[in-house]
């Protein structure tokens, strides 16, 4: 069982689902800190909002429940809730039952992405026990338990098949569900979570991303548009609402710019207005790049803005004949080789690296959503041939051979690394630790039959709508990887701590969390637990 010190401000309604507060006050039966949280600017006993002037809960019986919720009303003079230790409780963590015969409340399901059709991998699922917090806007070096705020009672990760089981969560009515993959979030509310059994949470619309900012978080993306990648509609195609799709100035979370690609029925500005400029880059969470249809080199100003934004904790994602950014700026990420013979008028059956673990997860993942018929290799249609091996510090995913290429057959066509790029400052990138940012290189994207010709130019009429094929599958797991907190490829994903739960340092834990010793004093050895401050 988990010790908190912390109040519960996560929103609870009496329906099915509900989204984050994420500021602003909030109303009465909402969770809570402290009054300021508030409407009513008054947070009852049990961390809820009341009107003013009510005594508050006492601690109730909560229906056989730990600790349970007590109706409003009451004087406050109720024992105080405690842990099966002796030790105080708050907020839900009063309502995670002792259990018995080995059994816990658990909750499983499937992380799905926003239009509710795959599933997804190493994306974040935890019960929050206080208000989450805003995300800070554009490009930043966080840690990764940073991003993950609410003080979580119970926390996991989904596994290769998008499934993800939470153990001693707390039951009843009204319990607070998370679903997150970086500035990707969603809050739920369950309707009843039963005591000592498995819920099965089966609807999907429960446990899958974000389509809009009404639901949820989304990070901010600029998205040069190419003549050769509508990646715009692979975006679509994933689900993201198309009221999310503006000009910079507008409100919406993909800001489309235009290279030499389609537009926005509004006026778009040019590619060069966003990356003319450092400040207006490290604006973005997201930069997309895609495939221009011609080698476009870059100035030497533009490309410094690029690599200068990766560093600081941006997020690049470039395909084909956006090697004109790598290639520049980060020439010792691979052995750029541009213009080889590939296989583009044919099926590309490329091999899934997986010398490491998310290769492996990667490749049992394609298998799992049905973009490969074997695990292990995945069918690629119009690939290119520009990069023949990865440097020291990056990272290969997909790799083949081209046989009518040699004596350079080697062909990757998928390759990641994190920024600075390791290679001790000595090239264009200056590169240093931490590593904060994070690149994506595909020598492969949206195919043309992705897109209508005869509808015009204007998102999103030339779209075609339909399933995912294979490599835009592909393609969706490297924008939720490069979403993600930046990890070593070399290691497994790792999710923050939860309350209570062991640590060594304050970086083991989630974002408002302290490792400490059983005094509340920082760890300095064995025995240390996750604990928020004082309210």
């Amino acid at each position: 069982m988990k010790r908190s010190l912390f109040g519960l401000s996560v929103l609870a309604a009496a329906v099915v689902f509900s989204n984050c507060n994420c500021g602003g006050a909030a109303p009465i039966g909402a969770f809570c800190n402290t009054g300021a949280d508030c409407e009513s600017k008054t947070c009852g006993v049990d961390n809820r909002c009341i009107a003013a002037g009510d005594g508050g809960t006492g601690g109730g019986t909560g229906g056989g429940q730990a600790g349970g919720m007590g109706g409003h009303g009451g004087t406050g003079g109720g024992s105080m809730p405690t842990l099966p230790d002796g030790g105080p409780c708050t907020g839900l963590q009063c309502q995670v039952a002792t259990c018995t015969g080995g059994t816990s409340t658990t909750l499983t399901g499937k992380v799905y992405d926003p239009g509710g059709n795959v599933p997804l991998y190493n994306a974040i699922v935890y019960v929050p026990n206080a208000a989450l917090k805003q995300f800070p806007a554009g490009a930043t070096c966080d840690a990764c338990g940073a991003l993950v705020s609410g003080n979580p009672v119970a926390i996991g990760l989904t596994d290769a098949t998008g499934s993800f089981r939470l153990e001693n969560v707390p039951n009843g009515a009204n319990i607070p569900l998370v679903v997150q993959i970086g500035k990707w979030r969603r809050q739920v509310t369950l309707t009843q979570v039963n005591a000592c059994q498995e819920n099965a949470l089966t609807d999907v619309n429960l446990t899958r991303l974000p389509r809009n900012q009404s639901e949820g978080d989304l990070p901010l993306m600029a998205l040069a548009s190419g003549e050769a990648d509508a990646f715009e509609c692979l975006l679509r195609k994933i689900g993201i609402s198309d009221s999310e799709f503006t000009v910079p100035s507008g409100t919406g979370r993909v800001h489309f710019y235009r290279e030499n690609g389609r537009v926005l029925p509004s006026n778009t500005p040019a590619g060069s207005t966003l990356w003319n400029s450092s400040p207006n880059l490290a604006k973005y969470d997201v930069v997309i790049l895609p495939c221009e249809g011609d080698a476009n080199y870059k100035t030497a100003p533009q490309v410094s803005n690029m690599v200068n934004y990766a560093n600081i904790g941006g997020r690049v994602f470039a395909t084909h004949y956006s090697y004109v950014w790598t290639q520049v700026g980060w020439p010792a990420a691979a052995t750029w080789d541009p213009g080889l013979k590939d296989l583009y008028s044919s099926v590309f059956n490329v091999t899934v690296d997986q010398s490491f673990p998310k290769g492996m997860a990667f490749a049992q993942w394609l298998k799992n959503v049905n973009a490969s018929m074997n695990t292990g290799t995945l069918g690629i249609r119009e690939s290119r041939h520009d990069v023949t091996a990865v440097g020291a510090g990056s990272t290969r995913w997909l790799y083949g051979e081209v046989p009518s290429a040699a004596p350079k057959q080697a062909s990757i066509q998928h390759l990641t690394y994190n920024t600075p790029f390791r290679d001790a400052g000595t090239l264009i990138d200056g590169g240093a630790a931490p590593q904060c940012g994070r690149v994506v290189f595909s020598d492969f994207h949206v195919t043309a039959g992705a897109i209508d010709k005869n509808a015009g130019n204007e998102f999103p009429d030339y779209c075609i709508p339909g399933a995912l094929t294979g490599q835009e599958k592909a393609l969706e797991f490297m924008l939720f990887d490069l979403s993600a907190c930046v990890q070593d490829d070399t290691t497994g994903p790792s999710v923050c701590k939860a309350v209570g739960q062991s640590c060594h340092s304050d970086g083991d834990c989630c974002a408002g969390l302290s490792c400490t010793d059983s005094m509340g004093n920082a760890c300095a050895g064995e025995g240390c637990t996750c604990e928020p401050g004082i309210n």
